[in-house]
């Protein structure tokens, strides 16, 4: 606030300018008025408490509200929740305090303006933010979509309190952060807040309406992947336009190439969004970039809702962004839900229109069966018989057209009060007449010319156009089919002029041409240099995509591998992707492969081991012991281990295979175990073990053989907190399982003392299955059902049994098939010593020794 402003707050009295902000503030800015009010109040914080609360109060209302509206004006139904401050005391917190509300530490200080400010930004999207969807999703990518929109919110209205974020971001596990950092680019894209979150709250509110299920979680990480993919998706990447689950089905449109509209309009993708309508997809995002592709989206998107019986769900689609380099450009998302009503109605009344102008009509395969084909037109489904296919036979529209192929249909019969329509294929441009069945049956190999290498209006390569005398058109071989490698130059390796072997793969309806391949072209991951690759094989590579989180290399042509910036160096400052270059040659060494994935994981860092890394090498998947350092409860257990400069942990999900209890009260400091090495960090530089795995555990195979009807046998490994471990064998499957203290005894309460005389390690009983959890992976155990299916035996019958337990007035004997009680023996009798002992009453159970 300006001195002059001061001054002048100085000569007027405090309830006439109260009345004048109230006046001020009445109005359509109420939100933002607020905080003009903040600053008026706190020049008069002397006044008292009450006026200091109300200026916090009004600070943070105000800016909050007023970015809640900013954001909230885009769509047609809210997104974000309304922000209110009310102040907690012990008087007002019964009334005050409900579910889904956050509690927020405020401070008078100035020097904590910017934490007050911070603190109550992210409390509120924290509680506010997609609630009813977040807590499908694992606490890393929650926690990362609130950083996120908070940091956005900070951002663009309060830039001085990033540097508290900054400082806060050190909070946070190391797991939230990688999430934050992938999720970032997303919103220098301008999806994140134009597609992520709107479509969260819509799935949000739609599974509030629904009983809970698990497969919500399967959902919601499903989106997010399929999300972060589209928005991070390099320019040259091919990219899932989908994502389809039981409550979901999301489509988007790229509006982009220039060769595409100029050659086929606006048709080129309103069909998609008919096909879209007509597969009931719940939503349907339309994006470009640049001031063309704002124009041409645009023109699809009216087309759409004027004439499409689509619904604009958002207001402002255009969105201002920045590139690496500092360079400004648009990006268009337009938000459409298919209105289903209202898209048949029109439907029929683009029919007649076409149908009167004597148009062909576009539209999209659905479904191709051998005699006939469905195809999706304006949002409905009509079904094309093979007579109407093509000018020419037939045999089977299988070989010939494929799903999502594009057609332009005549219509040759139409009766749209009967809403009755016959579309043909035949004589249309689409119309495979240029397909001959001997060309596709007999597999010959072409000897073809190249004439150039093909790219598109923004220069980039898509494939060749090879001549061959035998076709009266081009044929074009796209670059897939041409190399596995996504970024070799063409001209390099094809220069025009030369010859190549090639085999036709099929007919392109909309380009009118045949679309071939070399013959003999191998798949990398599947050839001989693949699989001879190794963990730890040292590979010299050539750097061929740098971003900011990670380098992807070529190992041969089309073989890639990448590295994390993490995995540049052990020093955290030197972990900058940009210090390389693109066909640097560098070496790195391999961490993983997975084939299914086609995803390499290299390092350049572990080139030099470290002693952690040296251990890891030498001792993967081994039994080793260690040293206990420290037990964290509830969490772990810290170790060290020989010739580290480390220490080692063992979370408290890998000390066994079910209910352990307490487990700070099996280990201490100084104990040596035995453990197995699980895992390296290499953030951290650590190594992480387990102790459950050096016990066999073939849960899977066990569990379908298991008749959880029948007794088991199972030996007892070792005893934790409350509990002991016991080994079952069926069908010559092992598995690791627990029995509870309280399944031991029907006639005794066991304590943790009473284990080894109850169940001696190394012995063997039967057991019942009481519970088996799929997807922990862990089988619970009971004696109590085994009893229940004993007889007390006859009066006189002696039986073998161990001495267990004592009490003030009772002695406790077991065996694997009896348990009892007997009157406290006179003589001292040493707990764990075998006895005879026979029934006094089977009335109560009462048994003597003999």
């Amino acid at each position: 606030m300006s001195e002059l402003v001061k001054t002048l707050l100085i000569y007027i009295p405090v309830p006439i300018l109260l009345i004048l902000a109230g006046m001020f503030l009445g109005g359509e800015i109420w939100a933002k008025g607020k905080v003009v009010l903040a600053d008026i109040l706190s020049f008069f914080g002397w006044a008292g408490k009450k006026v200091r609360r109300l200026s916090v109060k009004s600070e943070y209302e105000g800016t909050i509200n007023s970015i809640i509206q900013d954001y909230n004006k885009n769509f047609e139904s809210p997104i974000l929740p309304n922000c209110k401050i009310q102040w907690v005391t012990a008087e007002n917190k019964q009334n005050i305090l409900k579910e889904n509300e956050a509690i927020v530490c405020l401070s008078f200080d100035k020097r904590d303006h910017n934490l007050n400010f911070y603190n109550a930004t992210l409390n509120f999207v924290q509680t506010g933010l997609i609630a009813k969807a977040k807590d499908y999703l694992n606490k890393p990518s929650s926690t990362a979509i609130d950083l996120l929109t908070t940091h956005i919110i900070l951002r663009n209205n309060r830039k001085e309190v990033l540097t508290t974020f900054r400082k806060k971001m050190n909070d946070f596990d190391d797991e939230t952060k990688r999430e934050f950092e992938i999720l970032t680019p997303t919103n220098d894209k301008g999806l994140f807040l134009n597609i992520l979150l709107p479509e969260f709250h819509y799935y949000g509110e739609l599974i509030d309406t629904l009983p809970p299920n698990s497969e919500y979680n399967i959902e919601a990480s499903g989106l997010l992947n399929w999300f972060t993919e589209l928005a991070t998706r390099e320019f040259d990447e091919r990219t899932n336009l989908k994502y389809i689950s039981k409550n979901f089905k999301v489509g988007v449109i790229l509006v982009g190439k220039d060769e595409t509209w100029e050659t086929q309009g606006a048709s080129a993708y309103t069909k998609w969004a008919d096909f879209y309508a007509t597969e009931n997809y719940n939503s349907v995002y339309i994006l470009a970039r640049g001031s063309n592709g704002y124009e041409r989206a645009t023109t699809v998107a009216n087309i759409l809702t004027n004439s499409k019986g689509f619904d604009q769900l958002n207001k402002n689609p255009k969105i201002k962004c920045v590139s690496p380099e500092g360079k400004e450009y648009i990006v268009t998302c337009y938000s459409l839900r298919p209105n289903r009503a209202k898209i048949s109605y029109l439907a029929w009344e683009s029919f007649k229109e076409y149908n009167a102008n004597g148009a062909p009509v576009p539209a999209i395969i659905d479904n191709v069966q051998k005699e006939a084909i469905i195809v999706n037109v304006f949002g409905l489904k009509v079904e094309i018989s093979k007579k109407n296919l093509s000018e020419i036979e037939i045999s089977d529209a299988r070989k010939i057209f494929k799903n999502e192929d594009e057609l332009y249909l005549d219509i040759i019969e139409f009766n749209p009060e009967q809403q009755h329509i016959v579309l043909s294929n035949k004589g249309t441009v689409s119309d495979p007449k240029h397909y001959i069945d001997a060309v596709l049956n007999t597999e010959m190999v072409y000897s073809c010319r190249v004439e150039k290498v093909q790219t598109d209006r923004g220069g980039l390569q898509i494939g060749l156009r090879v001549s061959n005398p035998s076709f009266k058109n081009w044929l074009f071989i796209p670059t897939h089919n041409a190399t596995p490698s996504r970024f070799l130059d063409l001209n390099s390796k094809f220069p025009v002029g030369s010859f190549l072997d090639i085999q036709i793969e099929r007919y392109s309806s909309t380009t009118s041409n045949f679309i071939g391949r070399l013959i003999n072209l191998k798949d990398p991951w599947d050839s001989e240099k693949f699989r001879e690759l190794r963990i730890n094989d040292v590979l010299n590579v050539e750097v061929k995509q740098i971003n900011e989180f990670f380098v992807i290399c070529e190992i041969v042509e089309g073989l890639e591998c990448r590295f994390a910036k993490q995995e540049i160096s052990w020093v955290p400052q030197e972990c900058v992707t940009s210090s390389y270059n693109i066909d640097d040659k560098i070496d790195v060494k391999i961490l993983a492969i997975d084939e299914d994935r086609k995803r390499i994981e290299t390092s350049i860092k572990r080139l030099v081991k470290t002693p952690e890394l040296e251990f890891y090498d030498a001792n993967l998947n081994k039994i080793v012991e260690v040293e206990v350092v420290r037990v964290v409860a509830d969490i772990g257990i810290v170790v060290k281990y020989d010739g580290g400069t480390n220490t080692g942990f063992i979370h408290f999900s890998e000390i066994g295979y079910g209910y352990i209890g307490r487990f700070e009260n099996i280990f201490n400091p100084s104990d040596t175990i035995k453990v197995v090495l699980s895992a390296f960090d290499a953030d951290k530089n650590s190594l992480k073990f387990s102790i459950k795995k050096q016990y066999k555990h073939q849960f899977d195979e066990w569990s379908s053989y298991v008749n959880i009807d029948e007794p088991v046998q199972g030996k007892v490994i070792r005893y934790f907190d409350r509990s002991a471990q016991v080994e079952l064998v069926v069908n010559g499957f092992i598995v690791q399982s627990y029995i509870a203290k309280k399944f031991i005894s029907n006639l005794a309460f066991v304590e943790n003392e009473d284990l080894p005389y109850y169940l001696p390690i190394g012995e063997t009983f039967d057991f019942y299955i009481l519970d088996i959890d799929d997807k922990r992976k862990t089988i619970s155990l009971t004696r109590k059902d085994h009893f229940d299916q004993f007889d007390l035996p006859e009066y006189g019958d002696k039986i073998r049994v161990t001495y267990v337990k004592e009490n003030h007035s009772k002695a406790y004997f077991y065996s694997n098939d009896f348990e009892g009680w007997i009157n406290l023996p006179e003589e001292n009798i040493q707990l764990g010593s075998k006895l005879d002992v026979i029934i006094v009453s089977q009335s109560t159970g009462e048994f003597c020794i003999i």
